[in-house]
């Protein structure tokens, strides 16, 4: 099969099975600046494959901006193949690449045990994936098959001397071999004028029994029988092979890619580009862009953040720009999350003397955001691990009650100063016609029903709950209806709000509503002194809203291969590598692990 067919199969599933809450992996955010080389690699892009264990991981892309765009030839995807150990390291070794993030299957190497050496890149320029590779000790009986990939699967039987192997393919034998063990057995197909090895199985032990006897598997390997072919020119989105030179993969755009405001383009595969909604855009504030991996492909996966190294008086800080763990708006740039890590020694200390800040320090600071209905201004939201959430609404100061009215309206504005905070439930500025005595529904159980009066003059609102009727009201339009709640310490704060620009009185009455807002009745509490995983939430500052926390009472040592959680859904894994020295310090990253479902 030819590039272009899997990359027209891959682009279609991109495209067409994309939702709003599939995982983007996002690189850091980057600004359009005439004469900007732009390099993004594993290290700092977590769509990219990387094994911190054996610091394996080469791809990059290059991208030179000129003026307002990338020049054809100027964004430069480059891979190449890198030798790996086999999980089952008796065997050697073999090649693999990276591609778009996915593992690929490129060769055996001279030292590799279960095969002659073969470079599939080099000599036939093809790329298969690889579907198995473990060392995990598995017991099954002669009642039962080992099940692989691609609808394989190994039935063990007992030999007259050692144990026969059955291959089969769904209900087709395709292979019968006897070993002895310990010993592997291997699979190979013909492919060209090569016979190249497909899996491999070790069997370490066995037991003879009656009725059932067992056999222990420690090794397997499996590599997939569908190989991509590809040559020079092929194309994959606005991307083609401009490069085959022995185990190296060259693409580039072959038409120029414009950074233009609220675009977003795939480039190639998976891969993105989105450009900011910013409303103004200058010398001093350039066009923000970032380069992202949309995933359709169910799955668990790690939102990763750039690689540290454990070293002693390092310290290293996560932003909102640089991890994508973290809220963040691209169009506004808004976020103010951020973590420090300081290394003393191997740890990220809790006892430091006064006046010094703990190993691992988070912090998020609120910002100011526009409603979407214009008139109603602006609330302070807030990122909590990875979460954007309402914390207040924010005070004009030339106007309070015509440019700020949901502040005006609300006894208590501020939830932060009760040590709370809550989620936006709606934010909606787009118009939307409602005929006189229907009902819009809203969230948590909430429904309005709205009418215009006989006359046609006044808006009328019955709002309800779970069927309970809460309030009555009545205005004349244009104009504002607000519902207020007590949530815990805070009174009488604008829960609900709902905006009608104009009653319609013709073919029967309706209200043109052009503004809703809700926000959730459950609350976040952030009171100090809680614990949060290994962190203690010391400061909650109402009135610039901060929330800062460390890990107070929790001295966390970063060991080899070792994963802690920090807080929430945030962790911190370190690399299982083979030697730690001076020059090849411990490797490590922080991530937000998420599950993407079918």
């Amino acid at each position: 099969m030819r590039l272009s067919a899997i990359v027209f199969a891959f682009m279609f599933i991109s495209i067409s099975a994309f939702a709003s809450d599939d995982l983007i992996f996002r690189s850091d955010v980057m600004e359009v600046i005439d004469g900007t080389d732009i390099v993004l690699t594993p290290q700092n892009f977590a769509g990219f494959l990387y094994d911190a264990d054996s610091d394996l991981g080469a791809e990059s892309l290059q991208l030179e901006i000129a003026g307002n765009s990338i020049d054809v030839g100027d964004a430069v995807y480059t891979t190449y193949a890198q030798n790996t150990y086999f999980e089952h390291d008796d065997w050697g070794r073999y090649k693999v690449m990276s591609v778009l993030g996915e593992r690929y299957f490129v060769g055996y190497g001279n030292d590799c045990q279960i095969s002659a050496v073969w470079s599939s890149l080099v000599d036939d320029h093809l790329l298969n994936k690889v579907l198995l590779d473990s060392n995990q000790r598995i017991t099954v009986g002669n009642d039962e098959d080992l099940l692989l990939k691609e609808d394989y699967k190994i039935r063990f039987d007992d030999a007259e001397n050692g144990v026969k192997i059955s291959l089969y393919k769904g209900k087709t034998l395709v292979d019968v071999a006897t070993i002895i063990p310990p010993n592997t057995y291997v699979y190979s197909v013909q492919k060209g004028d090569e016979n190249v090895s497909l899996l491999a199985v070790n069997v370490e032990a066995y037991v003879k029994l009656k009725p059932t006897s067992y056999y222990t598997v420690r090794g397997l390997f499996q590599i997939s029988e569908d190989f991509v072919e590809f040559e020079l020119g092929s194309k994959d989105g606005l991307m083609e092979v401009t490069s085959l030179n022995g185990d190296r993969l060259v693409l580039s755009n072959f038409q120029n890619l414009d950074l233009t405001q609220n675009s977003d383009f795939g480039l190639m595969g998976n891969l993105w580009i989105k450009t900011a909604n910013q409303e103004r855009i200058s010398i001093e504030d350039p066009l923000r862009f970032c380069v992202y991996e949309r995933i359709a492909q169910p799955g668990e996966y790690e939102i990763r953040g750039n690689i540290g190294m454990v070293v002693d008086g390092l310290q290293y800080t996560w932003y909102p720009r640089e991890f994508a763990g973290f809220y963040y708006d691209l169009d506004e740039d808004l976020g103010g999350e951020s973590f420090i890590l300081s290394v003393t020694g191997d740890a990220l200390s809790e006892d430091v003397p006064a006046g010094q800040s703990r190993g691992l320090v988070y912090r998020s600071v609120g910002h100011e955001k526009d409603m979407e209905f214009d008139n109603w201004g602006q609330y302070y939201a807030i990122g909590l691990f990875g979460e954007p959430y309402f914390a207040g609404y924010v005070k004009d100061q030339v106007d309070p009650k015509r440019n700020s009215y949901l502040w005006y309206e609300s006894e208590d504005s501020n939830l932060m100063v009760g040590e709370q905070l809550t989620k936006v439930l709606v934010n909606n500025g787009e118009s939307n016609v409602v005929k006189s005595g229907d009902i819009l529904s809203l969230e948590e159980g909430y429904e309005a029903k709205i009418s215009a009066d006989n006359a046609c003059e006044m808006v009328f609102i019955e709002l309800y709950r779970n069927g309970d009727l809460l309030d009555v009201d009545y205005f004349a339009a244009p104009g504002t209806y607000t519902y207020t709640s007590d949530l815990k310490a805070t009174e009488d704060i604008v829960t609900l709000a709902l905006h009608v620009a104009e009653l319609i009185c013709v073919d029967g009455n309706a209200c043109k509503i052009d503004g809703i807002w809700q926000i959730s009745d459950s609350l976040v509490d952030i009171k100090e002194d809680t614990t949060h995983g290994k962190m203690t939430i010391q400061t909650v500052n109402s009135d610039d809203y901060v929330i800062e926390m460390d890990n107070e009472d929790n001295e966390i040592m970063l060991n080899k291969n070792s994963e802690i959680n920090l807080v929430e859904d945030f962790w911190i894994k370190t690399s299982n590598q083979d030697e730690i020295t001076a020059e090849e310090p411990l490797r490590f990253y922080i991530y937000k692990p998420v599950i993407v479902d079918a």
